[in-house]
């Protein structure tokens, strides 16, 4: 369970900074993880700090976009030995009012997004409330549109964190694969066991018996199977086209008014497979999948003939 400070926290948030320590941990490498302005909050920041190798190296950094209304600190002022508890914060600063100082900053050409652009920016490490630490925030002009990233490493350089945030919008790419060409999130499992929204405000499910409990874990479980199904199916047909582009392109039945690029897109490598596989079905004769659809398939005309008797 997420943990901050101590105290179990169960949010969105947390359940992701916590699903995402545990998996580099099983890889045990240095990671960038890069989130978006939802998860730019302190117990992400807090939780994935304690995600740490064998020799106590820090394994998990997060770049991310920060939120409109972002504020930090600069470093407190020297003790001046007078009474009282010396101070923890300098001078306050809203992030957003930097924009108008043109002067900080600096220009860099850069190939995002498949294109050369110039880009405008200005790195700062400045104090964080929320962790108490020092943050790197990253203020970017693309075009005239101002945006702010960022990140929990102080050495990492301010191009590399613009560079790694314009790989996120890879990720919506990959969701529209699964969900249009793939078909990841069109299951339809469910349990009557579910209590009804309508019914009741608390989604509590500790009043349900131990049998509902488990059919509503293995639904859960066959939504989670079917998913990372779709995941799998999605990583083979892109390892398919990086590594066997010129063979598919060479099978492919298809036209394209313009080919934008030599690798070819997940359909059309699923396009590729689908011919292939529908005309040398009985070559498969021995493959589980072939078995399974013939057994199907005798089931339903076997119906089809009590029938018509």
């Amino acid at each position: 369970m997420p943990v901050v400070d101590g105290e179990v926290k169960t949010s969105v948030t947390t359940l992701m900074a916590f699903m995402a320590g545990e998996v580099v941990k099983g890889i045990c490498a240095p990671c960038l993880l890069v989130l978006d302005a939802y998860f730019a909050v302190g117990p992400v920041f807090l939780m994935l700090k304690q995600v740490v190798g064998e020799q106590g190296q820090r394994l998990a950094h997060i770049v991310t976009r920060a939120k409109s209304n972002v504020v930090a600190y600069e470093d407190p002022p020297p003790r001046t030995g007078r009474r009282g508890a010396p101070r923890k914060y300098g001078k306050k600063i809203s992030l957003t009012s930097l924009f108008n100082h043109k002067d900080l900053f600096q220009e860099v050409v850069m190939d995002i997004y498949q294109e050369r652009k110039t880009i405008l920016f200005y790195c700062v490490d400045l104090l964080w409330k929320p962790i108490k630490e020092k943050v790197r925030f990253v203020l970017v002009l693309d075009e005239g549109i101002g945006f702010i990233l960022m990140g929990s490493d102080l050495t990492l350089p301010p191009e590399d964190m613009i560079m790694a945030y314009s790989y996120r919008f890879k990720i919506e790419v990959s969701f529209k694969v699964m969900k249009h060409l793939i078909g990841a999130f069109f299951y339809h499992f469910w349990t009557k066991a579910w209590p009804r929204i309508r019914e009741s405000k608390e989604r509590d499910l500790s009043s349900l018996k131990d049998r509902e409990k488990h059919r509503i874990a293995l639904t859960a479980n066959a939504i989670e199977a079917f998913v990372n199904f779709g995941c799998i199916a999605t990583g083979i047909l892109q390892i398919l086209a990086l590594n066997h582009e010129h063979r598919i392109w060479q099978n492919y039945k298809g036209w394209l008014r313009t080919i934008s690029s030599a690798i070819p897109s997940e359909e059309i490598v699923k396009s590729v497979i689908q011919e292939e596989f529908f005309h040398n079905f009985h070559s498969f004769s021995n493959s589980a999948i072939y078995r399974i659809i013939m057994s199907k398939r005798k089931k339903i005309q076997y119906n089809d003939l009590s029938e018509a008797a």
